[in-house]
């Protein structure tokens, strides 16, 4: 020990060290690069699930029958009926479909409040569905009907989704 008490005492080197933090071993860090493929993985992975088994992603059948017809409707001032380019959604099921949606073509939609009841057939003159990015209407003249998909809640609370196509 040192004489003078206002100096501090010298710790010996090896007492220095183990009272320090243990250095830490190199580890492998993400580059950007790295990050890049990794990100792109995920997407080719997520696609080619989808591309592989289409149908499986929307969720369970909904029991529903859709045609295209063509049958009289009544006219907005109710004096008459003409005959118009229709949409016909029929309920298969014994219990009611909730939050029903008609998608014509990928594009013109149709929303539907209430629910559709048992065995009911529902009647839409195509001329109602609308443009999902604007407020046009559905020109059955102008473009055929080539897909009609149909969802709906079902009574078990799953979202069912039929799609059926057209020539």
């Amino acid at each position: 020990m040192k004489d003078n008490p206002a100096e501090p005492e010298s710790e010996p080197e090896s007492e220095q060290n183990q009272s320090s933090p243990p250095a830490v071993a190199p580890t492998m860090r993400l580059t950007r690069t790295g990050l890049i493929a990794c990100l792109a993985t995920m997407v080719v992975c997520g696609l080619s699930v989808y591309a592989l088994f289409p149908d499986s992603v929307g969720g369970p059948p909904l029991p529903v029958l859709a045609t295209i017809e063509l049958e009289p409707v009544e006219t907005v001032s109710g004096v008459g009926a003409l005959m118009t380019e229709v949409v016909v959604i029929e309920n298969l099921l014994d219990d009611e479909i909730g939050k029903l949606t008609i998608d014509i073509n990928g594009q013109y939609l149709y929303l539907q409040n209430s629910p559709l009841a048992a065995r009911e057939r529902l009647v839409m003159p195509q001329r109602t569905f609308t443009d999902k990015r604007s407020s046009a209407r559905f020109d059955p003249v102008k473009y055929p009907v080539e897909d009609i998909v149909v969802t709906g809640q079902l009574p078990n609370g799953a979202r069912g989704v039929s799609r059926f196509e057209f020539e």
